[in-house]
């Protein structure tokens, strides 16, 4: 099962934490895992890409079942990286309607 923590503070989101593996099928063929690495990375790759807001990100590159994103607590006021943040949670909480057994999404005050 993938875990995924969103991190806020005052209502903002700062960061976002994901472990483990979806087991929904077969590495190559997990719909669940690659629904969830493509909203994640590519929330990742637009702050990075379209805003100034710098990020601190850990990844277990070699097994994978690991990635944690986190926020400056004073950038969190971004606009443009908060509506990238809340659709990225709008996303993974479709995910976890359709595929509970698979994923779950909870959030974390810090």
């Amino acid at each position: 099962m993938i875990n995924a923590i969103i991190y806020r503070k005052d209502g903002k989101i700062c960061g976002v934490e994901l472990t483990g593996h979806a087991g929904y099928a077969k590495a190559g063929e997990d719909i669940v895992c690659s629904a969830v690495s493509a909203l994640t990375l590519n929330t990742i790759n637009a702050i990075e890409h379209f805003t100034e807001i710098p990020f601190r990100c850990e990844a277990d590159e070699k097994k994978g079942g690991f990635l944690k994103v986190l926020f400056p607590l004073e950038g969190m006021a971004d606009h443009d990286t908060q509506l990238l943040l809340q659709t990225l949670e709008m996303g993974l909480s479709a995910i976890e309607t359709e595929y509970n057994r698979y994923f779950t999404l909870n959030d974390k005050e810090v």
